[in-house]
């Protein structure tokens, strides 16, 4: 029942999710992310912006035309509704179609009933501007305008929100089309929803500039739920290798762009990945730069939650990652974020990832990869594979780097795992990271293959009650080996004002002013949104929060290794 209890927990938070996702005033965007409304109001814009993810649409059509916007109002399902000498429409006279125009400044599209597809697709330009974006948009949150056509948007300041997508193959497109450029848009509060089948790779959406000189740019996709595209992995028994990955992805950050928020999504039984960013063998004038993954729910692929290819400066922060299972003959599937193809400047802040056959992969030559304060639970490889030896390319590690990547991993907590953090060869740094109860004698804590890496391990906390401290190729400097003592582990990761990790972690104000050198804006807060930092800095991903709470470790307290000789631990 204990392995199962932080799954829960997330599953529960995403019902919260659920409740909460109509009042979209009511979200605060974390500060340790770039606030998009600093690139949506251009130097010298004297006007009031509409924030893309709180500003809010006119009340109505009526409330749209008596402003002076130009108002649109389409209901195909209105037995007097004509496009005859009716460019507009009206409540008494809708439009039946969507019309492809350039709409301008402030228009209001309102969009009724449906399914609306244009022959294949809905394409158009807008035109907005800052504090007058163009509204293309169902009615209401629960009165949604149904969309069965590839919609292609072009144009600047742009807001699609209310919609529904049903069909399985193309939904929305922010691509180039016919040499279309795209920036300031915002996809939000919208429902997409497949039907489990597999009908080859794609993506829901698709975010992609037409070339180097083309790039798109601030683009925002808030608050939608995405579902069964491609494959939506139904597998009773992973072990039957029944079920094939499909490529079929939630939101794609392809190239070309620059400044992405995914924010707030709910995206989970896909053939492919929730989010994918970048693709392989990208030039590097066309990788994507800024992607922003944050306070999502991803649960239950056929491949990752996030997976990270080449592209640059990427934040993946808050987002909750569930139940990713491995399937056999499938080496895509079971791994929740993975991060390679050169992807540079990658940072995995505060998630919580439970219930998997991998945490988090970086391989690929992927530089300057960093994994701070994060929870990984129940981190275990797959009971079907008979084979398996905890070795390095076998399933089950929380956090795994080879393949002349670069980085590391700081004030993570993992939880129930079969191997800990591990790696090939190199320099990476493993400090103030909590490791408690692993699951299998032959699993690791923290390992590393070769003899010739050069890591720096200091100030981690193991403790496995059932089994000895397995260590590998890592001289863990300053490292304690003493019970955590949560304050309630069935709550959280929370530790005890008398817990050995109190004030036991080093300094990581090097990397904490990195990544305000990256993005400009601070690390300052941990998973649960409390103060990274309450006195002396403590072990794991959970500050305690009483500043005057002191470290009562009782030394010395050497671990259980074995395989230790004049050159340390083998």
């Amino acid at each position: 029942m204990t392995n199962n209890i932080f799954s829960t927990i997330l599953k529960l938070l995403s019902l919260v999710t659920i409740y909460i996702s109509i009042n979209v005033n009511a979200y605060p965007l974390s500060n340790e992310v770039p606030d998009p409304l600093t690139a949506w109001k251009p130097v010298g814009f004297l006007g009031q912006v509409v924030s893309p993810i709180s500003g809010q649409a006119p009340e109505s059509w009526s409330a749209a035309k008596k402003a002076g916007f130009p108002a649109y109002y389409i209901d195909m399902g209105n037995p007097v509704a004509t496009n005859s000498k009716n460019p507009f429409g009206s409540p008494e006279k809708p439009r039946k179609t969507i019309p492809e125009i350039t709409y301008a400044a402030g228009s209001y599209i309102e969009i009724h009933g449906g399914p609306y597809n244009g022959g294949g697709q809905i394409i158009f330009t807008a035109n907005g501007t800052p504090d007058k974006p163009v509204w293309f948009r169902g009615s209401a949150f629960n009165d949604r305008a149904i969309i069965s056509g590839e919609t292609i948007v072009k144009g600047q300041y742009v807001i699609l929100e209310n919609l529904e997508y049903n069909v399985p193959r193309k939904t929305i497109s922010l691509r180039s089309h016919n040499g279309s450029n795209l920036h300031h848009a915002v996809i939000r509060n919208s429902l997409f929803r497949g039907n489990g089948v597999d009908v080859g790779n794609s993506s829901v959406i698709a975010i992609y500039g037409g070339n180097s000189t083309n790039r798109f740019h601030d683009i925002i996709i808030f608050n939608n739920d995405i579902s069964k595209f491609g494959n939506d992995f139904d597998d009773v028994n992973p072990s039957l290798s029944l079920t094939k990955e499909n490529d079929y992805h939630g939101v794609l950050a392809r190239s070309n762009v620059d400044r992405v928020w995914i924010i707030k999504n709910k995206i989970y039984n896909l053939g492919g990945d929730s989010v994918q960013i970048g693709v392989a063998s990208t030039a590097d004038e066309n990788r994507p730069s800024h992607v922003y993954v944050v306070d999502n729910d991803f649960h239950t692929n056929l491949e990752n939650g996030v997976d990270i290819k080449e592209s640059d400066y990427t934040i993946i922060l808050n987002n909750r990652m569930w139940d990713w299972k491995s399937h056999k003959n499938n080496s895509s599937t079971g791994g929740a974020i993975v991060i390679h193809n050169k992807a540079k400047h990658t940072w995995v802040i505060n998630n919580g990832v439970s219930d998997a056959s991998g945490g988090i992969g970086v391989t690929g030559g992927s530089l300057d990869t960093w994994v701070i304060g994060n929870v990984f639970k129940n981190i275990r490889h797959p009971r079907w594979d008979a084979g398996w030896k905890g070795g390095l390319y076998d399933s089950g590690p929380s956090i795994h780097f080879r393949g002349g990547s670069s980085g590391g991993a700081i004030n993570n907590t993992i939880i129930n795992y079969d191997k800990a953090i591990e790696v090939s060869t190199g320099e990476y740094v493993f400090i103030n990271n909590l490791l408690f109860n692993r699951n299998v004698d032959i699993g690791k804590d923290l390992y590393a293959e070769s003899t010739q890496s050069n890591n720096f391990a200091s100030s981690n906390l193991i403790y496995s009650p059932l089994f000895s401290t397995n260590i590998k190729n890592i001289n863990c400097l300053s490292c304690v080996y003493q019970n955590p003592k949560f304050s309630n582990l069935i709550e959280s990761v929370s530790i005890s004002d008398d817990s050995p990790a109190v004030a036991k972690g080093i300094s990581i104000s090097n990397y904490l002013k990195k990544y305000k050198d990256s993005f400009g804006v601070e690390i300052s807060k941990d998973i649960y949104g409390n103060n990274r930092i309450m006195g002396g800095i403590d072990i794991g991903a959970a500050e305690n929060q009483n500043s005057l709470a002191e470290n009562k470790l009782t030394k010395p307290l050497p671990p259980e290794i074995t395989n230790i000789d004049e050159k340390g631990i083998k």
